[in-house]
């Protein structure tokens, strides 16, 4: 068992990041014993010991959630090759978030009995696994979305690269050089594919909606076959969704997971709303009943679509979760856990996170910038989350979501050669750490063949 030497200050928040980044990725036993010393020591037996910097809290004493507390930018950096440690890393090339070299210049400095680190790793993980910048810089898009130019990920250039999971593997290098014979938690790469139900079928409650989405599938994606669609299906019966309805991909969906063994997820609002940002159908209509009883009897996930306010919003946020699973229940759906994302991934760090550990959910899987796809928190891997204002572990659990392909077509206009080579980037680093590629796709986003193909193809490269 690891025996961690910490500083006596900040005992929530230190004991939150042990947890997770020793217990949960790590899968190792360990007793903290909170101490009058100035860094982090773990040690077994008290012959051999490891030691890591206290940057982090230390900057933090004086400035908790002030910008004197963030990452001193422009961040340095060093090369793994030129240490006697060899962990798994997406580039030798490691930024160090807090931290500074040793004595000796370098930021590894290892012994016979004794490892030296100049890398804050418990730290850093704090600071990017709670999104602490987020409550420290203001800066939101028209949405109240924290853009990715506004994170040190996308500025220091490291927002493609899964920094806090290339940590956990500096410190087990190091963990295993002093202890041989410790064993770590296996791991194994996952695929993870979500689909966010915004437009389940054309819709029937605006004339002028409807007109507008088939002038843009006409004009600005020249796709006249779907414009039409659109049009011939809006006119059907009411509680009855056209057998031509281009936004009703659910089976497409389902068989393309089923035959790769794969389980999908769909994120379902609970409620019609006039509003244009919300959507337009709600959980008593007849389409949605049997689409949510059919994944239930396939095996698939039916999950919370938060609307657009409840990212901010308890007590809506509760009430929607309970209206999805009393519906999913009633419907024969029965799941060990719930979750969802947010609609337009709107996010605030801690409270959208609160509301949703309030509502009883078990998962969120927001966490990922809107207009960039990549490691918001700078990790692959699910876990436990902290509200920074309470300073309290929440029982909730983030699965970050590490592409939306809106994201890459609509933001980052990339055509579908260049797609598929930057969710094939993205893939090969999630796998290189044994973690979830979260991926999500709208079903309204597979209405075309091309499009179609081009989903089968991302499976294919991903699965």
């Amino acid at each position: 068992m690891l025996r961690v030497r910490i500083p006596s200050d900040f005992q929530p928040e230190r004991e939150y990041i042990l947890r997770v980044v020793l217990g949960e990725f790590l899968g190792l036993t360990y007793v903290v014993q909170p101490s009058d010393v100035a860094s982090t020591t773990i040690t077994t037996d008290g012959q051999r010991e490891l030691r890591l910097p206290d940057t982090f809290f230390e900057h933090a004493r004086d400035a908790w959630l002030a910008p004197a507390s963030l990452p001193r930018e422009p961040l340095t950096s060093f090369n793994l090759r030129e240490t006697p440690l060899a962990p798994k890393l997406v580039g030798h090339q490691l930024p160090v978030l807090y931290g500074a070299p040793l004595a000796t210049g370098s930021y590894v400095q290892v012994d016979r009995d004794s490892c030296e680190l100049g890398v804050d790793i418990f730290g850093s993980a704090f600071f990017m696994l709670t999104r602490y910048e987020e409550l420290v810089v203001q800066t939101r898009d028209p949405r109240d979305r924290v853009p990715a130019a506004a994170s040190v990920a996308q500025r220091a250039g490291f927002l493609d690269r899964p920094i806090i999971d290339e940590y956990v593997e500096l410190l087990w290098a190091a963990l295993h050089q002093l202890w041989p014979n410790l064993q770590r938690k296996p791991r194994a790469y996952r695929l993870l594919l979500s689909h966010d139900v915004d437009r389940p079928f054309v819709a029937r409650s605006g004339l002028i909606s409807m007109l507008r989405r088939s002038a843009g599938e006409l004009l600005k994606q020249r796709n006249p076959r779907q414009a039409a669609l659109q049009i011939l299906a809006y006119p059907y019966l009411p509680g009855r969704v056209s057998p031509l309805d281009p936004h009703d991909t659910f089976d497409f969906i389902q068989h393309e997971s089923e035959a790769r063994g794969l389980r999908s997820a769909f994120y379902f609002m609970t409620y019609k709303s006039a509003r244009p940002v919300d959507g337009d159908y709600d959980l008593r209509h007849p389409f949605i009943r049997t689409l949510i009883r059919r994944l239930g009897e396939r095996g698939h996930e039916v999950g919370l679509h938060g609307s657009y306010d409840t990212y901010l919003d308890t007590k809506r946020t509760a009430n929607e979760a309970r209206d999805l699973i009393t519906t999913a229940q009633s419907l024969g759906v029965k799941q060990s856990a719930w979750g969802g994302r947010q609609h337009y991934l709107r996010f605030s760090a801690p409270d959208t996170w609160q509301n949703w550990d309030d509502a009883g959910l078990d998962y969120d899987s927001t966490l990922t910038f809107h207009d960039a796809a990549g490691f918001r928190s700078g990790t692959c891997h699910e876990h436990q989350v902290f509200n920074l204002r309470t300073r309290q572990t929440l029982r909730l659990r983030e699965r970050p979501l590490i592409v939306m392909e809106g994201t890459l077509f609509e933001y980052q206009k990339l055509d579908d050669r260049a797609f598929l080579e930057r969710v094939q980037e993205l893939q090969r680093r999630v796998k290189l750490m044994d973690g979830d590629f979260t991926l999500l796709w709208h079903n309204n986003g597979l209405m075309s063949a091309a499009r179609r193909r081009l989903y089968q193809q991302t499976l294919d490269l991903c699965a």
